[in-house]
């Protein structure tokens, strides 16, 4: 018998290019980033799925998609993408995308792998699940929302995003226009906050915002060479919007609490014009006696402070305002003003805001109306505060003469009656 070697035979190769390992499919790509091969897993079972899985994959390497990045771990990338917006974003963005990412770790640690990779973001389900356990925790669809949007900016600062199409926000409720106070409800939040001395910023605060309309954050961003007293203005160069740089005419009482803040502040060492009129409060640690150590509360004036929403919430709680938000003083000083007949014009630069259609008479305010209007609400308000305590005094005087006509005893009323007849 004549032995002839024989030729080995070819493993057929298979047209779609996915072979199975362990159960799984998997199929070989180049990498755009590196031009090696790499073996890439589709966690499918099933031919048909895992070839799709294959053709988005594909698709998605024509993209800003790097695969290098897909074994991330989530926490690690997390905190990369923060590190990054340290120098490109806002302090106060980087302080709310902290806050939000602490809550997205929370439940992720809950629903996800231990090791959380950003290759496990492949599948939607895994953010759908996540907004359903948020709501279910009565938490509101646009924090739910603003909290999606940060796990989506950290997947594209990784070049990791593939949801497009596939990731949905919630719907979310439209917002409600803002509060706008009675004369009798301003009178009970300004007695009401300047009734202790542990809210003198709140109160302060307060009157700015009810006197200018200045929102929230441009009054904590507030810097001491932004204040001219003299001139009774502020100068404000930096702000949520470009109209939002503008002057600002200070009646008697915003001048008065611009006064009071900037007295605070120099108490606490605030002598520079870069120094912010409310200086953060921070811990700092000393040595004391026997080798221990304290904690003791001071004031940066080169930092500006985060806010006063425990003060606020407080106070108006107190104020029988439960529920009030500090945006809602600008909503009533615009409110205030169009009642008074201010110019839409002076209206729209004293506020900040910009549109189209009004940018072109942002030019031609004149500062001689913008100032006449500001004086013109200050009388108005005093006006109105004055009646609104009148009337407060007579309802308290009536109450008390009803209390007192119902503590006279029976029989000395009845002797009065006798007496009369």
């Amino acid at each position: 018998m004549i032995e002839t070697e024989r030729t080995p035979r070819r493993k057929a190769k298979d047209r779609d290019g996915v072979y199975k390992r362990r159960g799984h499919w998997h199929f070989d790509y180049k990498d755009p980033q590196t031009g090696q091969w790499r073996s890439k897993t589709t966690g499918k079972t099933n031919y048909n799925d895992a070839k799709e899985f294959k053709r988005e994959f594909l698709k998605s390497l024509k993209g800003p998609y790097n695969p290098s990045n897909d074994r991330l771990k989530f926490v690690q990338a997390a905190d990369a993408y923060i590190e990054h917006r340290g120098v490109a974003a806002g302090e106060g963005t980087v302080r709310l995308e902290k806050e939000r990412l602490r809550a997205v770790k929370k439940l992720l640690a809950k629903i996800a792998p231990v090791d959380l990779k950003l290759k496990d973001f492949e599948d939607v389900r895994l953010i759908r699940t996540y907004q359903q356990k948020r709501i279910a925790e009565s938490v509101g669809p646009r924090t739910v929302n603003m909290e999606g949007q940060l796990m989506r900016s950290i997947l594209k600062h990784h070049d990791q995003w593939k949801l497009d199409g596939k990731y949905q926000p919630l719907p979310e409720p439209v917002s409600e226009t803002g509060r706008s106070l009675t004369p009798a409800e301003e009178v009970r939040l300004i007695d009401t906050a300047k009734s202790r001395p542990e809210w003198a910023v709140a109160y302060h605060g307060t009157m700015l915002e009810n006197e200018t309309g200045m929102r929230g954050v441009e009054i904590r961003n507030l810097q001491m060479k932004r204040i001219n007293l003299m001139a009774a203005e502020i100068h404000l160069q930096k702000s949520k919007t470009k109209g939002g740089v503008r002057t600002i005419h200070l009646n008697a009482d915003a001048l008065e609490s611009a006064k009071q803040l900037i007295i605070r502040a120099q108490n606490f060492g605030a002598n520079q014009p870069d120094h912010y009129i409310i200086p953060a409060r921070v811990e700092a640690v000393i040595e004391g006696g026997n080798g221990t150590t304290v904690r003791v509360r001071r004031y940066d004036p080169a930092k500006p402070t985060k806010g006063w929403r425990t003060a606020w919430r407080k106070l108006t709680e107190k104020a029988g305002l439960k529920g009030l938000r500090g945006h809602d003083l600008r909503h009533s000083w615009v409110t205030s003003h169009a009642e008074i007949g201010t110019p839409q014009s002076v209206l729209e630069a004293q506020a900040g805001h910009l549109s189209k259609r009004m940018s072109d008479h942002y030019k031609h305010i004149s500062e001689k109306a913008a100032r006449k209007a500001s004086e013109a609400l200050s009388r108005v308000k005093a006006e109105q505060r004055a009646e609104a305590r009148a009337k407060m005094r007579e309802q308290a005087r009536v109450d008390s003469d009803l209390v007192a006509a119902d503590a006279i005893p029976t029989d000395v009323a009845s002797i009065q009656v006798a007496v009369v007849h």
